[in-house]
């Protein structure tokens, strides 16, 4: 009996091993394809695919991307538009009239800004030529006195070794030149009305748009669909309000340092460090560097010194204070993740990449955020006590009730 059961038990294992060099589908296979290489190779396949996917779009995007820059730019817009002309349209405004009034408002005040800021800006630039070459100067001396071994000359026949390269070129290249200007002109001022007005139709017919995007979903996806919308649309605008008030506080504060240190060009510094603040980590960074050289230009390094120490301290209030607060609690994204995606941003699609690239993180992240909880809810894995999927009572006016697609969409009976 002893003799048996040994043998049953070696006969058990060896099943045991037979069955883990199964194929997945559960049939057998010459190869012996180990389990985990059979769970390896479904990775494999399924993540191929997807990165094929991403780079077919991204391709998609870059040929078309006169069309789907200004949906991206109209997208982000909406985000600070809707809810001023949903105030308006509660106190029974037109919704039409609102959103005009809204979007006309934004644009001119745009307007106005840029009319304000370039006569000063000319002047203060032509003041501060001759402090630039004393600064340039300075930057010469301090080179030629390192262990750098260059000395002024050199450094004058790199300046103009680079001058004469970016300024060769015959007539034929010129003209080349000149006329791929004038075709970037005419996108960008192409791509600037189609964002606006795609703009005035997502503000007026926002609901509209989604419900009828909705509409052509198959019933059993439009749920999911709905609550994935609503919360790309939760971590957008909260991404956008939450550093458009960083940034309006961090361009206040710097600004009115520069002002109290009598700092020139304080009207275009201050734009600049409210638009680099919607560029996270590298943003602030590079606009408090355009500064502190400015104000080492016209002040002198003591000057610098203090602007630099402004703009250290206004970062860390940023950090430490207000974007835990304004948006890290709608956009949880690692600032390792918000840097690959600025630089990925940029290799794809220069500044305007760089600028879209963290709020389409943000979003996706969110996106993907709100499938995984639907996941855990169906499998019955979900944590108690923490995040949940995205509510009927959260959806809000995000999207178009189904009960109306539904009334709208239903024949007769």
């Amino acid at each position: 009996m002893d003799q048996q059961a040994s043998d049953d038990e070696v006969e058990r294992r060896r099943g045991e091993r037979r069955s883990s060099w199964r194929r997945p589908d559960g049939g057998d296979d010459a190869r012996r394809v180990p389990s985990w290489l059979a769970t390896g190779a479904a990775w494999a396949w399924r993540l191929l695919v997807l990165l094929l996917l991403a780079a077919a779009f991204i391709t998609v995007v870059r040929r078309l991307a006169l069309v789907a820059l200004p949906v991206l730019i109209a997208l982000v817009l909406a985000t600070l538009c809707v809810p001023p002309a949903r105030r308006l349209e509660a106190r029974g405004w037109p919704r039409a009239l609102a959103a005009g009034v809204v979007v006309g408002g934004g644009v001119a005040v745009v307007g106005g800004l840029i009319a304000a800021l370039v006569p000063p800006f000319t002047d203060q630039v032509g003041e501060l030529q001759p402090t630039l070459g004393a600064a340039f100067e300075r930057i010469f001396e301090v080179v030629a006195a390192s262990p750098l071994d260059y000395d002024r000359s050199d450094l004058e026949d790199l300046l103009s070794q680079l001058g004469a390269q970016f300024g060769a070129g015959d007539n034929g290249q010129i003209a080349e030149q000149l006329a791929a200007g004038a075709i970037l002109v005419v996108e960008l001022i192409t791509g600037l009305v189609l964002a606006l007005v795609l703009l005035f139709f997502m503000v007026k017919d926002g609901e509209q748009i989604v419900g009828w995007i909705l509409a052509r979903i198959p019933p059993g996806y439009r749920n999911v669909t709905r609550a994935s919308g609503a919360r790309a649309w939760m971590a957008l605008s909260g991404f956008i309000r939450g550093t458009a008030f960083i940034a309006a506080v961090d361009a206040l504060l710097i600004g009115l340092a520069l002002m109290a240190l009598r700092v020139p060009l304080v009207l275009p510094l201050a734009l600049l460090v409210f638009l680099g603040a919607f560029v996270p980590v590298v943003g602030a960074t590079v606009s408090g560097l355009v500064a502190v050289l400015v104000a080492l230009a016209s002040g002198g390094p003591f000057t610098a010194l203090a602007v630099l120490g402004v703009v250290l301290a206004v970062q860390q209030v940023e950090g430490q204070l207000l974007q835990p607060v304004l948006v890290r609690r709608s956009v949880a994204l690692h600032p390792a993740v918000v840097l690959l995606a600025i630089v990925a941003g940029a290799l794809l699609g220069g500044i305007i990449g760089a600028l879209l690239a963290v709020p389409l993180s943000a979003v996706a992240s969110a996106v993907a955020n709100e499938l995984r909880l639907r996941h855990e809810l169906h499998e019955g894995t979900i944590t108690a006590g923490g995040p949940t999927p995205v509510g009927p009572e959260e959806i809000g006016h995000t999207v178009a009730p189904p009960t109306v697609l539904e009334k709208r969409r239903r024949p007769p009976t």
